[in-house]
């Protein structure tokens, strides 16, 4: 009986470990369906205004480590992999966010710029996130349809206890101090199944291709 009791323990803890997308607001979220193309909602939803410019993406991790990161489309509603980080034209777009890993359980904010990493990119431009989480079950993702807005700031109640970046360094709360480092070699499979592999490019290729 106690075995058995251990065994469901074990296996209602693996099945929790998922993330929430808290900022820019998800899609919606349904933790069986987190390992399909934007985490099982395919469609465009309302969008949530975000800024052009200096930004964060806010997650809660539900697992102690994961990989994390972040792609782009500016296609109006995006049905497939391969649509993120494409321009129309099919030229390359950088990850919005590199992956890297985080090596704690909790709320994790990391910047964000898509004007810095995509120049060129207008003033009321429609746009979907969609965020990778790998806590070692699987892949997962979750979308976020956005208008990116210069002058716009991140909103006042959108706190994180876990402010990191994918250079190591990292601004945090008194009751926390966690690490990040670049994850090396982790772009997801499905990623580079739709094709999206050689991404990073030049600024002065991306400006052309825009």
């Amino acid at each position: 009986m106690l075995s058995s009791l251990l065994v469901a323990l074990a296996a209602a803890a693996a099945a929790s470990a998922h993330f929430t997308l808290n900022y820019p607001q998800t899609r919606g979220f349904d933790e069986d369906l987190e390992p399909q193309f934007c985490g099982g909602f395919p469609q465009a939803q309302n969008r949530t205004p975000f800024p052009l410019g200096p930004a964060v993406i806010d997650i809660t991790s539900h697992h102690p480590s994961a990989v994390i990161g972040a792609v782009i489309s500016f296609d109006q509603n995006p049905l497939n992999f391969s649509e993120f980080n494409m321009t129309a034209s099919g030229q390359p777009l950088p990850f919005l966010e590199p992956y890297f890993t985080i090596s704690y359980q909790g709320e994790a904010c990391f910047p964000v710029d898509v004007l810095a990493s995509i120049p060129g990119v207008a003033n009321g431009t429609n746009a979907t996130i969609q965020v990778y989480f790998n806590g070692g079950d699987g892949e997962l993702y979750q979308c976020s349809d956005v208008v990116l807005l210069t002058n716009y700031t991140v909103p006042s109640g959108t706190t994180c206890f876990n402010g990191t970046s994918p250079t190591g360094s990292s601004s945090t709360s008194p009751s926390s101090s966690p690490t990040t480092t670049p994850a090396s070699g982790a772009v997801p499979q499905s990623v580079i199944a739709a094709g999206a592999l050689g991404m990073v490019v030049s600024v002065a290729a991306l400006a052309l291709a825009l």
